[in-house]
């Protein structure tokens, strides 16, 4: 996501939001996962704009949002989630929101986490599905300095590589600075409380990480599983629940490779659908199920 919202955006979003139901950090419920207690952690409302999803500015586009009851020229007003996930006594979490990035309307974690009756010290591990500034400002404070002042910090290697190298930034384009500035203050920050993964890598018992590279290089999600109960949380495989679903094809402006995204949405709507398997995301409001519909897909809370 971007990290500077426009002065037209944040117009655009008062209207779009005043339509959405009103969220706070508590509103999400907890669900268990055998022995795991998840719960959603909202740490704002994103005011997403079609041209973010460019497939969006379109008919169909125009015509999804309306049926949702929205402006057929935007903004959705989508959900920034980190999850809490307690397991007995161990608490670990799930992406950090954006923390002070964003400006006004966010960094709500913090607060959430002192609802549920945790000092941020208590917190073991952040895993970190990737490095985006909505994903991983909030842990820092608003001085640049780790929030989470006991926990280790844990991503994929490829992540942590490719945003910590000087070439990948001198590549990218001059808006992706503020991307960047984010994630190398997030890598010095934690730096000696860094663990770099591979792959299904386990992140506790009961926990891994599921690669679905193409949003960024080491994007991933995290599989729960404790007996016959399952959780896929698939990080931003969807950014839009109203949009993409039904287009599996629409990208996003942020994904690095977009043809890799598209091939790891189909593929993980595919998985989930057969397998019937409960998914949640960053950008999803509750959790529910992927269902196969005509050519493309629908999410069932």
């Amino acid at each position: 996501m971007t990290c500077l919202l426009s002065r037209r955006s944040l117009l655009a979003a008062s209207a779009a939001l005043a339509l959405a139901p009103r969220a706070r950090a508590g509103d999400a419920a907890s669900t268990r996962v055998g022995a795991f207690m998840v719960t959603p952690l909202l740490d704002g409302l994103f005011p997403l704009e079609p041209r973010m999803i460019p497939g969006a500015e379109s008919e169909e586009g125009r015509a999804l949002l309306a049926q949702a009851g929205l402006p057929p020229s935007g903004p959705s007003p989508e959900p920034v989630n980190a999850f809490l996930i307690r397991r007995r006594d161990r608490a670990w979490l799930l992406d950090a929101g954006c923390g002070t990035v964003f400006g006004p309307g966010f960094d709500r974690v913090a607060g959430a986490l002192a609802a549920q009756g945790l000092d941020p010290a208590r917190i073991e591990a952040v895993w970190l599905t990737h490095l985006h500034a909505d994903h991983a400002g909030g842990l820092l404070t608003p001085e640049g300095r780790a929030r989470f002042p006991q926990a280790e910090l844990v991503l994929q290697e490829a992540e942590a590589a490719f945003w910590g190298d000087p070439a990948s930034r001198s590549r990218a384009p001059a808006e992706m600075a503020p991307f960047f500035d984010t994630a190398q203050t997030v890598l010095t920050a934690y730096g000696d409380r860094l663990r770099r993964v591979s792959g299904e890598a386990v992140l506790a018992p009961g926990a891994a990480f599921l690669p679905l590279p193409g949003h960024t290089p080491g994007h991933a999600g995290v599989v729960l599983e404790d007996g016959p109960d399952r959780l896929l949380i698939w990080g931003d495989v969807v950014h839009s629940r109203i949009l993409q679903f039904r287009h599996p094809g629409w990208t996003v402006i942020w994904d690095a490779d977009k043809a890799e995204a598209e091939a790891t949405r189909r593929r993980i709507f595919d998985r989930a659908a057969a397998e019937r398997l409960p998914v949640t995301g960053m950008h999803l409001t509750g959790r529910g199920r992927v269902e196969r519909l005509r050519d493309g897909y629908a999410f069932v809370a």
